[in-house]
Parts: structure tokens; C-alpha cells; sequence
């Protein structure tokens, strides 16, 4: 019965290849007592060689698929498809990288004189302001000054009819004369208003953060806000005492200028007191530095192969526009920045474009 059953399917599989060309013949497995009948690849029987037919009737016999030029050609299609991606992702990173390059600007590191300031803002007064007053009671006979007069120290303003007299308590002008001839004065009446307005001071107040940076004679500049112009001061007044708003502590401080004709009681200015100082320090301009997620400032340079790479560096004084580097360039050297934050920040990251790890 094996012996008929593998006959019949002999002839099937002949007959079937005779007249089918790159189709599937129909083979008939013994299964004893069923017969399976099942279809698997194969190529014309002529195409075969002797050897390769017995081949074919032993994989057919047994079910195994028999075209190995069509598993040859899918093997080669995805060699090719393997060699296209990674053309196309090498062309992708040179023009990422190309197009990163060409997004850097330059700025060359140069030596320069670096200030940062304590700003205070504030009003012109006069250092002497005095209101004269009477010490005990008094008739006035007879006054030696007019208001607007120019007066010294010691000097008689006025006599009473007891003939006792009155003297200027302080050097100015006298601003404001509140008596005249036979008043009748008391103890603590007011006599007259003496101001000095060639000696004036800038009154401020300074918060308990910044106040350590102020000592009695230090010097700074004052901008006349009416005027246009800056004349020198120096600290002539330091508060011992606070007051307080908002939960900080402001101390008064004043500082006198030398007043000329133009300059007036009451006008507004701004105080500049300096903190710190860096002469002829090399420096570049504040905006090419960056910052990478642990705050570590860094700047990006040219190496020797030509790859823009990050060096880290040592950063000093600032006045927000230029900023000294203390250690890590040299005047004269090139640095490149990305306006975009966003950029310098993913070309820090390990494998970024020039990324780094290293301190």
C-alpha cells in the first residue's frame, strides 16, 4: 500500500512540473492511513540539473520550500536597503553638523578695564540747614540782617532792648527772617532759617545687603538728573540706626558734593559707589558664556581638527555686558556662541554635536 501511495505521488509531482513554471505543484504526503495534499515553491524541473532535481524531489517529499533564487534576491534587497539608511543617516549628520557651524558667531577674547557699582537714587539737600531759635524771652530793638543775606558763624543778627544780642548759630544764607523789630519773643521762637547751598549732600537710603559696602570718605559719582552731568561725591554720614519696610533694614546715608551756581536743594540724582574692579583683564562679552546643568560656565572653542568643542573656564567680575575670565582663555583667543540657549544647552549633551563630559 506505502509502495502504491508513493507512486501515485511520483507521477502527481512529474506531471505537475511538466507543465508549471515558478508555481506551486501539489505534493501529496504520506501520512498513513490519510494522504495530505499541501503546495510548496519550486522552479521549472528542466531547470534543474540531475543532482538538483533529486534535491528538489527530497525537500518536495519531505515539504520543504525549494527556491533558493528567490530567498538570494530578498537577501540582496535588504542589503541594499541597509546600505540606502545608512547613506542617508551619514548625510544627515554632516548636514546637521554643517548647519550647526555655520549658526556660530564669533567673538575674540580682549583685555579690558571692568567696574561693577552699588546704584542708589536720592535727592540734594543742604548739609546746613539750621533753624535759629530764641534761648530766653527777648524784645527785638533792632535786626542787622534782611533775608537773603549772606551770614558767618557768630555773626549778630539782632539786638534787644535789654541790649543782649543774638548771634548767626551757623555759616549760609538766610533763607527765611520770622521776626521784625518790637516782636515780642519767647523762649523757642523761631528767629531765622540759615542754609548753606554751596555745601550740598545726596540723602539715601541704603538696605542691609549692601551697606557693608559703604565706609565714611569713600568716594562715587553722582548724575545730575536735571543737568545732564556727573560731579564727584563722598560719604560723610552713615546711620547707626535702621528703619524698616518690607522686612528689610535701610540705613541713611549721606554723601556731599561740592555745589556750584547751577546746582540746586531738592534736585533728583543717581549714586554710583564701587564694588568691585578687574584693570585690563581679559574678558569677552557676557552673552557668548554658557552654562551646563550643573552651572558650570563654559565657552565653546576651535579645536585642532576644527571641531567646535566646550572648555570649560573661570569666570571674575561682570558688569552684565563684558565679563572676565580669570583662567581657561587667552587675550587674542576665538570663541564661538549660539544666540539660542536651547541650542548651547543640547550641545553639551552626551552625544550632542561637540558634547562633552568632561571637567
Amino acid at each position: 500500500m506505502n509502495v502504491l501511495l508513493k507512486a501515485i505521488q511520483t507521477a502527481l509531482l512529474k506531471e505537475r512540473m511538466r507543465f508549471t513554471k515558478n508555481t506551486r505543484p501539489i505534493i501529496i504526503h504520506m501520512a498513513a492511513p490519510l494522504v495530505i495534499i499541501s503546495q510548496t515553491p519550486c522552479r521549472h524541473p528542466y531547470r534543474y540539473s540531475s543532482k538538483e532535481r533529486n534535491s528538489v524531489m527530497t525537500n518536495v517529499s519531505q515539504g520543504i520550500p525549494n527556491n533558493p533564487k528567490k530567498k538570494k534576491g530578498k537577501k540582496k534587497w535588504v542589503w541594499i536597503a541597509l546600505i540606502v539608511l545608512l547613506t542617508f543617516i551619514g548625510y544627515a549628520v554632516f548636514s546637521a553638523r554643517s548647519r550647526i557651524d555655520s549658526a556660530y558667531q564669533e567673538e575674540t577674547a580682549a583685555l579690558r578695564d571692568i567696574s561693577t557699582y552699588y546704584s542708589f537714587s536720592g535727592h540734594l539737600s543742604p548739609i546746613t540747614d539750621e533753624l535759629q531759635t530764641a534761648k530766653a524771652p527777648l524784645k527785638v530793638k533792632e535786626l542787622y540782617v534782611r533775608e537773603g543775606d549772606a551770614v558767618v558763624g557768630g555773626q549778630p543778627l539782632l539786638r534787644g532792648t535789654d541790649g543782649s544780642r543774638i548771634f548767626a548759630v551757623a555759616t549760609g544764607i538766610v533763607d527765611n527772617l520770622y521776626v521784625e523789630s518790637d516782636d515780642q519773643l519767647q523762649s523757642g521762637s523761631q528767629i531765622a532759617r540759615i542754609v548753606n547751598y554751596n555745601a550740598l549732600e545726596v540723602s539715601v537710603d541704603v538696605d542691609e545687603y549692601d551697606i557693608g559696602a559703604l565706609s565714611l570718605g569713600k568716594q562715587g559719582t553722582v548724575y545730575l538728573n536735571a543737568l545732564g552731568r556727573e560731579v564727584i561725591g563722598a560719604v560723610n554720614e552713615i546711620a547707626r540706626n535702621a528703619t524698616t519696610s518690607g522686612g528689610v533694614s535701610y540705613y541713611a546715608v549721606k554723601m556731599e558734593i561740592e555745589a556750584t551756581e547751577d546746582i540746586r536743594s531738592g534736585m533728583s540724582v543717581e549714586v554710583n559707589v564701587l564694588n568691585h574692579q578687574a584693570l585690563n583683564a581679559v574678558s569677552v562679552a557676557t552673552k557668548v558664556i554658557s552654562y551646563d546643568e550643573y552651572n558650570k560656565p563654559f565657552v565653546f572653542v576651535k579645536a585642532e581638527d576644527g571641531q567646535i568643542v566646550p572648555r570649560y573656564v573661570m569666570l571674575g567680575v561682570s558688569d552684565g555686558l563684558y565679563t572676565q575670565i580669570s583662567e581657561g582663555l587667552e587675550e587674542g583667543e576665538t570663541v564661538y556662541y549660539m544666540e539660542s540657549n536651547t541650542m548651547r544647552f543640547f550641545m553639551m549633551r552626551p552625544g550632542g554635536i561637540g558634547g562633552s563630559r568632561n571637567n
